[in-house]
Parts: C-alpha cells; structure tokens; sequence
C-alpha cells in the first residue's frame, strides 16, 4: 500500500503537468480542441487525486487533514475540484493556465513532506475536528478561485488601461465575469470559514486544559482572515466596492492564507499544529 501511494502521489503531479501543458498551448492558440483536451485532462487528474486521498486514509486510518503537509493535499483537491465544476458549468477554460501552477506547487509541498508516521493525538480523531478542517479547507479553495479571478481582473485591467490589447484581452472574459466570479468565491468562502471556525471553538471548549488562554498565533491569523474577508464583503455590500479595489482585497487576503496556513501552522503555532 505504501508503494502504491507514493506511485500515486507523483502520478497525480505529472497528470496535472500534462493538463498544463494542454490549457498553456490552448491560451496561447486559442484552439477549441486544444482547450478541450486540457479540460479532458483535468478530468482524470482531479479523479486521481480523489483515489489518492482514498487509499492514503485507508493506509493512515483517517482522513488526510490532520498535519499541514496532510491537509495541504486535500486543499488542493477541493480546489482541483471546484475549479473543474465551474468550468463545467461556465464552459470557461482560459482560468486552467492560471490556478494549475498553484496546484502543481502545493502538491509538489505536500508530496515531499508528508509524514506517514506521527502520531495522532485523542482530539485529531475526533470526526467533529476533521469536519472543522474540511470546512476551513473548502473555505481556502474558494478563496484561492477568488484569488485567481482578481488577479486575472487586475492584470486584464491594467492592460485595458494602457491600450495594450494583447493575448490577455483576446483570451481572458470581460472584467465583469472576474469581478463575478472573485465576489462569488468569497461569498461562499465566508460562509465555510465562519461554519469552520464556529466547529473549532465548539472543539476547543470541550478540551480540558485550557486550550482558547494562550493567545497562539493561529488563532489569531485565522481570525485575521475571518475579518479580512468579512471586511471585502462588507464593504462591496455597504458602499459599493467593486473592481479594483475588491479584486486587490481579495488578493492581499489569499496571500495572508498563504502565510497564515503554511508558515503560522509550522513556526509559529504551538498548540494549533495538527500535530
């Protein structure tokens, strides 16, 4: 089985490579057969992925979302996964050339660190804890979507503003459909943050020690996020806020996710480690 998984692992790589490749000639092109081709392969990548996860909890005896490394990987499925559905259902491809580089590096992270033997505290067996994660989890990938969508938003502006009509301007959609899209996302990432962080303090307060006194770092770069986003909506809301100053928002907010999930969790975190 360990054999097995460790094949897969870096099949799953190359599989989402060799989509890449297909969405970058299909950008470049602008070829239909090639744009399908790239989603043709995207298809079998994201089901690999699946199977990967399914054999790597039947190996661990639980879900993978109880280490960075762990959770990094089930991230990249969800958003694998969601970035497929929308390009289903928007029959928009453009976006693949755009979020499979994230997905390649993340999953590059997760395969070259990932520990098949730590130890799984009492609390990380809990099924609450790994549905409190998967929601943070499926909170990341949305972000991550609206990440994508107002940077693309951000550049394709910048090349309207100048007159610079270029590859962008003929291959990407319109501004509007990035500023949809980026709001979307966030809408529906709010909505899974808020359900993951309310799982977690119902977690918290059944642990004994006193696990909410120290004021740990991830807590607070959780809640961090929580008002980043929090705030975006708020504002597109309440004054209006759309365009620009929504799209650099929510990229400013996907690079504190970064820092927050990959550095705070591994250096600065103590009792918040999935460890």
């Amino acid at each position: 089985m360990m054999m097995l998984i460790l094949f897969e692992q870096w099949l799953v790589v190359l599989v989402y490579i060799l989509a890449l490749v297909y969405y970058v000639r299909a950008f470049r092109s602008g070829r239909v057969p090639e744009s399908i081709r790239a989603g043709q392969l995207m298809t079998p990548a994201v089901g690999l992925h699946f199977f990967y996860l399914i054999h790597l909890t039947i190996f661990t005896d639980h879900l993978p979302v109880t280490d960075v490394f762990e959770a990094i990987t089930t991230c990249v499925w969800l958003f694998g996964a969601v970035y497929l559905s929308l390009e289903w259902r928007l029959q928009e491809r453009s976006l693949g050339l755009f979020i499979l580089p994230v997905i390649i590096v993340l999953q590059i992270i997760s395969n070259s660190f990932l520990d098949f033997s730590h130890e799984l505290p009492a609390i990380l067996q809990d099924v609450v804890f790994e549905v409190h994660v998967l929601m943070i989890l499926l909170s990341y990938s949305a972000f991550a979507i609206s990440f994508i969508a107002s940077l693309l938003y951000l550049l394709l502006s910048r090349d309207l503003e100048r007159k610079n009509l270029g590859i962008f301007y003929r291959r990407l959609p319109s501004l509007a459909f990035f500023d949809s899209l980026s709001n979307f996302s966030v809408n529906i990432g709010l909505i899974f943050l808020t359900l993951g962080v309310s799982l977690g303090i119902y977690i918290g307060a059944k642990i004994p020690e006193p696990f909410f006194n120290s004021l740990d770092p991830k807590f607070l770069a959780v809640a961090l996020t929580w008002l980043i986003y929090a705030f975006h909506t708020l504002l597109r809301r309440s004054v209006g806020w759309q365009g620009k100053r929504a799209a650099v928002v929510s990229v400013l907010g996907f690079g504190w996710v970064l820092f927050s999930f990959l550095v705070v969790s591994l250096v600065f975190s103590k009792v918040h480690q999935f460890q």
